[in-house]
């Protein structure tokens, strides 16, 4: 079962380098004998024998195992297996310690470089806050200076829009005399057109009376709604911005509809006295 010696030292050396821990493998340590190393792959290999495995049989972790067994109850393979390991430990432990002196090194380089920097910035930062407040005087002095243009601007925007209100409202008192006296001017004249006897809504005619008037027909009910809106169209020109030639024309519009509402009176009052 054990192989000879030049190859156990082989594998020794082999398996120390790929890090493959044959002590672990078996469950032993350093310390443990030669026999002990027997009795210990019996125990961990026993399932990965091939009565024991079966289809799931692995060989090549069935050969480690075995040569795992005989390097360790070899002295001279077992020997030169802690030995290869222990120069591979010696030189990791060099390796880490090389690296803790760089990285000691690094540390230093970087701190003083850290101790650079934070000096830079200290000297950029004061640098800056001495342009800032500099900033803020020629700041303030251009907000004060700002303030006095607008106080002067707002002074005098007052003085325009007093000025703009008082002749808004003299606009305001002429045109309402004007509407005044448009509308005393239309009183006039409606009371001067008008048939004795026959005015809006003294003769009572029926809301279906049809009214021919040229291009359309219209029941009197028709003829009262126009009236009404005329009314309030006017009402709202009257009170709202509205020219005095916007004004005049719905005084007119109101007028129209009282003729046509009083001409269809007349109309049917003649046809029932007739009748």
């Amino acid at each position: 079962m054990a192989e000879d010696n030049q190859d156990l030292l082989r594998y020794a050396q082999e398996y120390s380098e790929k890090d493959i821990d044959l002590y672990d493998l078996l469950g032993v340590d350093a310390l443990t004998p030669k026999d002990d190393i027997h009795r210990a792959w019996r125990k961990r290999s026993l399932k990965y024998h091939p009565d024991k495995a079966g289809e799931a049989f692995d060989a090549d972790k069935w050969e480690l195992f075995e040569r795992a067994r005989d390097i360790l109850s070899d002295p001279n393979a077992r020997a030169r297996y802690d030995a290869s390991a222990k120069a591979k430990l010696l030189r990791k432990q060099e390796r880490e310690a090389m690296d803790k002196e760089r990285q000691r090194f690094a540390d230093d380089l970087e701190a003083r470089e850290n101790a650079h920097r934070q000096q830079k910035a200290a000297k950029e930062q004061s640098d800056r806050d001495a342009m800032n407040k500099e900033r803020e005087r020629l700041a303030e002095a251009q907000r004060m200076r700002d303030e006095e243009k607008k106080r002067q601007e707002s002074a005098a925007q007052e003085m325009e829009d007093l000025a703009e209100a008082r002749r808004r409202l003299k606009e305001k008192k002429e045109e309402k005399a004007r509407r005044k006296q448009a509308k005393e001017t239309m009183k006039a004249s409606a009371a001067a057109g008008r048939t004795p006897g026959a005015a809006n809504g003294v003769v009572t005619v029926p809301g279906d009376y049809l009214v021919d008037l040229g291009e359309v027909k219209k029941h009197y009910w028709e003829l009262v709604c126009d009236k009404l809106r005329a009314v309030q169209a006017a009402r709202n020109a009257a009170k709202g911005q509205s020219s005095q030639e916007e004004v005049q024309k719905a005084e007119e519009t109101v007028q129209a509809a009282r003729k046509r509402i009083h001409e269809a009176e007349l109309k049917f009052q003649k046809e029932a006295m007739a009748s």
